[in-house]
């Protein structure tokens, strides 16, 4: 091999050298175009034996970027231009179903009251009612929450009049019951590493598939009508609740965890306003 060619191959075959076309249109110091200030968003997945128990989708606190042009320097981060105070309001509206539901918000226990069976066809009433009583014994057995008996079966009521078809496409109470039991404990913080149960424990608990919470997630994304809860702020002060936007789902705990929040966004919103 000649001299020549080897100085060819010790070459590299495209031209390193910095074009001034290749310039971003802004500087690393102005603030980043549009396009990468939208956030993204992270799902959470949890598995149980190598199969799906729970999921959520959140969006990320993480808004760094770097300029596309040189890619040299560290990344920098913009803050989110939205007050604390702000973002606590937005999500705890979204968690108990507006801004008067917030207002009204209030810390009393609940109490359970009959399963209304009026939206529901007459030849469900009966398995609406096992689904409840099941409901109601996990409450108790599993939770020992007596509060947990109501917001189950506002739960059920909720769905089951939303689309009272639902135990007709599927004759499967177990699940029913799992999904339920899903919503109620994941709006009230009571399943996960810092609830009451473990997923992977509730299901072994309830003898059901880690798949009723696959259809806890889908019915509850049909009662808000939103595939995605809202970021809560960072150190918020309470465990992961899924907004439901139903008040009477959150035991009298969880509610007031949620007041002290709602007071403290109130007062640094006064704070930031000037008002007294």
């Amino acid at each position: 091999m000649t001299s020549s060619s080897l100085s060819s191959l010790s070459e590299p075959a495209w031209d390193s050298r910095w074009d001034s076309r290749w310039e971003a249109p802004w500087e690393p110091s102005d603030e980043p175009p549009p396009l990468l200030r939208r956030r993204r968003l992270v799902t959470h997945v949890v598995l149980v034996d190598g199969l799906p128990a729970d999921h959520w989708v959140e969006e990320s606190a993480d808004g760094t970027w770097e300029s596309r042009g040189r890619r040299r320097g560290p990344l920098r981060a913009f803050a989110d231009a939205e007050p604390t105070h702000e973002r606590a309001l937005r999500w705890l509206e979204a968690a108990v179903g507006g801004a008067d539901a917030l207002r009204s918000l209030d810390t009393s226990p609940l109490t359970a009251t009959p399963l209304p069976l009026e939206q529901i066809p007459v030849d469900l009433h009966a398995r609406a009612q096992s689904i409840s009583a099941r409901c109601d014994a996990v409450a108790i057995d599993v939770f020992d929450t007596p509060e947990l008996v109501a917001a189950f079966r506002h739960i059920l009521t909720a769905v089951l009049t939303l689309d009272p078809g639902t135990l007709h496409r599927s004759d499967r109470d177990e699940t029913a019951v799992g999904a339920v039991v899903w919503i109620g404990g994941q709006a009230n913080g009571l399943i996960g590493p810092r609830g009451a149960v473990l997923a992977r424990e509730l299901w072994d608990l309830l003898d059901v598939s880690s798949s009723a919470a696959a259809r806890g997630a889908g019915i509850l994304h049909r009662l808000t009508g939103r595939a995605v809860d809202p970021d809560p702020p960072v150190h918020w002060g309470a465990p992961h609740l899924r907004a439901t936007g139903m008040p009477r789902a959150l035991v009298s705990s969880t509610r007031a965890v949620l007041v002290a929040r709602r007071d403290a966004a109130w007062a640094d919103l006064d704070a930031a306003a000037g008002r007294p």
